[in-house]
């Protein structure tokens, strides 16, 4: 049969609507879009009202007993009308060949900073290896190549992953063995929907991921509908706008449904500034509508009084931006804010007091000891280094102070820059404080060029007061 993608589902809707239903229906791909499609493919199987509160069983598929549920699909009703099991986060798909889609899918949630999305994605990870009675990412870390490799089916990342710790801190309960029945059930549901199932009994599975090597999703690409809803989160520019056209519709949709419309100028900002994150943007646009009242239209003042990132948040964005050394996103974040009206000089003296507590902290590496060593893990770092260090050093309680992890990212950032980087890092802000008040200068230029300068620094040149190098 074939496989539905997101532009071609109103005419699922309408042989549905016709009573051409199929007794299994796979949804994969982007979670937010298989529960939205899957919201409204139960209106179309149940339209009435009291017959979907009676007959749809909603099931949490990182909790399931996949036995237990395809038990339930066997066996015949007492209930009239169809009996709809829809399993979220279905397990029934996962292998090795689905772990690396898992893996990018929660550092990519941990970038956008939503960490109860990435820890839940981890934990999804850890239990597809098998390691779901650890507490944190360092036994995962530690983890030889071979030994990964064999676990997940890919190589293991180059990158290094103190991620891992503060995400799966946030992780629901691991459910391995969950994980490992759902893996060993997977044929036996292909067995019985081979065999056939009671007439009215349908199937509705969402997950993320699907290995499309495994006997049940090709019974189902054959016998049933699968619905595809992956979105390609690359940065091409074809990934770029099929990303987009995704949020154009959610906003218009979510929208409709307060009878408002919003400017071309305020909808492009909102795309940029949230980005491809299809929660946060419906989150975004419920709030711009509800905050708007009765007015027929938002616009760009709205926006710019309503959305968050607030200012707070887009400048810690840019401080992070830059303390990675990731100069294209310092450099996206900076345009955003100046269109968001922040004064330049307000991003300089933030920049100027981050960089001066990264200088603290690779000053505070050079006196040792205690010696800290680059790369070290988090436990390593919060119950052994930090703990010496704030013994050794206690005329400093306030720098050292705060959440161990954020402490710990400080160190982290600090080992990209050299000291001497680092000066001149501060002297390429004052540098830019002095054309941005005198110069008469583009403002974004003279911003651009101080980014450039402290990210593409190798030989500093002294520093003219004047305001010219």
């Amino acid at each position: 049969m074939p496989t539905f993608r997101r532009q071609e589902l109103p005419a699922l809707w309408q042989a549905i609507d016709q009573g051409n239903v199929t007794p299994v229906y796979l949804l994969h791909g982007e979670r937010y879009l298989c529960r939205q499609v899957a919201d409204e493919l139960v209106r179309h199987l149940l339209p009435d009202q009291a017959a979907r509160e009676r007959n749809l069983h909603a099931i949490d598929g990182d909790a399931e007993d996949p036995l237990a549920t395809l038990n339930r699909l066997r066996t015949f009703s007492l209930l009239p009308g169809r009996q709809l099991f829809r399993v979220m986060d279905s397990r029934l798909f996962f292998s090795k060949g689905v772990a690396k889609t898992l893996w990018d899918k929660a550092k990519q949630a941990y970038d956008n900073k939503d960490l109860k999305e990435a820890g839940r994605l981890a934990g999804q990870f850890l239990d597809l290896g098998g390691l779901a009675g650890d507490d944190s990412g360092e036994e995962l870390a530690g983890l030889a190549a071979g030994r990964w490799r064999t676990l997940f089916g890919f190589a293991k990342p180059q990158e290094k992953m103190d991620w891992l710790a503060e995400a799966l801190a946030l992780a629901p309960p691991a459910q391995a063995a969950q994980a490992a029945q759902a893996g060993d059930a997977a044929d036996l549901y292909a067995q019985a929907l081979e065999n056939g199932i009671p007439a009215g009994n349908i199937l509705i599975l969402l997950a993320e991921a699907v290995d499309k090597r495994k006997r049940l999703y090709k019974h189902l690409d054959a016998n049933a509908t699968v619905i595809d809803l992956a979105v390609d989160t690359g940065a091409s520019s074809a990934a770029r706008k099929d990303q987009e056209d995704i949020l154009r519709d959610l906003v218009r949709t979510t929208l409709a449904e307060f009878d408002k419309k919003i400017e071309p100028r305020a909808l492009t900002l909102l795309l940029d500034r949230v980005g491809f994150q299809p929660v946060a943007m419906v989150m975004e646009t419920e709030k711009l509508a509800l905050a708007t009242g009765n007015a027929a239209t938002i616009t760009v003042a709205d926006l710019e009084a309503l959305v968050g990132r607030t200012r707070e948040e887009a400048l810690f964005a840019f401080t992070e931006a830059v303390a990675s050394r990731k100069l294209d996103d310092a450099l996206t974040v900076m345009t955003r804010l100046l269109e968001a009206q922040v004064h330049p000089l307000v991003l300089v003296s933030g920049l100027r007091n981050h960089l001066r507590k990264l200088l603290f902290i690779r000053a505070l590496e050079e006196l040792g000891p205690p010696t800290y060593q680059a790369g070290m893990a988090y436990g390593a770092f919060q119950k052994g280094y930090l703990a010496q260090l704030k013994a050794a050093r206690p005329e400093w309680p306030e720098q050292l102070s705060g959440h161990p992890f954020v402490v710990y990212k400080l160190f982290q950032q600090a080992e990209r820059f050299s000291l001497a980087a680092l000066k001149d890092g501060l002297a390429e802000l004052l540098a830019a404080e002095y054309r941005l008040k005198g110069a008469g200068l583009p403002e974004a230029a003279v911003l651009e060029n101080m980014l450039y300068r402290i990210l593409d620094i190798h030989q500093p040149q002294p520093l003219v007061m004047g305001g010219t190098r």
